[in-house]
């Protein structure tokens, strides 16, 4: 068996407005059917006057139709006064994945989200 592993972009300069998410229809599917290990990696750009973290949320789906209302996995990005990268791994457990970007300040917008997923693939 020979392994591979390639980025791909699966989110690309999306905007969080205030207390509001990205959207999984603006997220490209990630197909975990070949996938052994994944990283998800994200970049954005908070504003200088937010104070409030973006949360990474991770959803599941059968039949990449149906998609859990309640994430299967996330984390969180605190604030700073910058642009922010952070790869975290996720289990690939599920047949298909996409991922919304949470923007927990009330007063700013998170700006430039890229997510993109990283399989280890064989």
């Amino acid at each position: 068996m020979a392994l591979g592993k390639t980025v791909a972009t699966i989110l690309s300069n999306k905007t969080a407005a205030a207390s509001n998410s990205t959207t999984l229809t603006d997220c490209t599917t990630i197909d975990t059917a070949a996938v052994l290990m994944l990283g998800i990696g994200v970049k954005l750009t908070f504003n200088a006057a937010a104070t409030g973290k973006a949360t990474v949320k991770v959803f599941a789906s059968p039949d990449d139709t149906n998609y859990d209302s309640e994430p299967c996995d996330e984390w969180d990005i605190p604030w700073e006064n910058a642009t922010v990268s952070k790869t975290v791994p996720t289990l690939p457990a599920a047949r298909y994945l996409k991922v919304q970007v949470t923007n927990a300040d009330a007063g700013q917008s998170i700006t430039a989200i890229y997510v993109y997923s990283h399989p280890l693939t064989g």
